[in-house]
């Protein structure tokens, strides 16, 4: 998958510095999930709720999980 130019991918220890409501996109093991905001964060960056639309809801997210986390437009496919 490619990223449009506008999509900045966040570091794995930069998590905790995503607001919450923010927009962004979930890519989990080279699969793009959707859209999401930003539900919460841990201190120490570890752990992501991302809260989506429709029946997928609420999904907790660990830095070691194969997971690509950007902000910005979405993907181009």
């Amino acid at each position: 998958m490619a990223y449009a130019p506008s999509i900045a991918r966040v570091a794995r220890h930069s998590w905790h510095e995503l607001r919450r409501g923010a927009l962004v996109h979930i890519t989990a093991h080279g699969e793009y999930i959707g859209p999401g905001t930003v539900d919460g964060a841990s201190r120490d960056g570890s752990v992501l709720w991302i809260q989506f639309g429709g029946i997928e809801g609420r999904r907790m997210f660990h830095s070691s999980d194969d997971v690509v986390i950007a902000v910005g437009s979405r993907p181009s496919r």
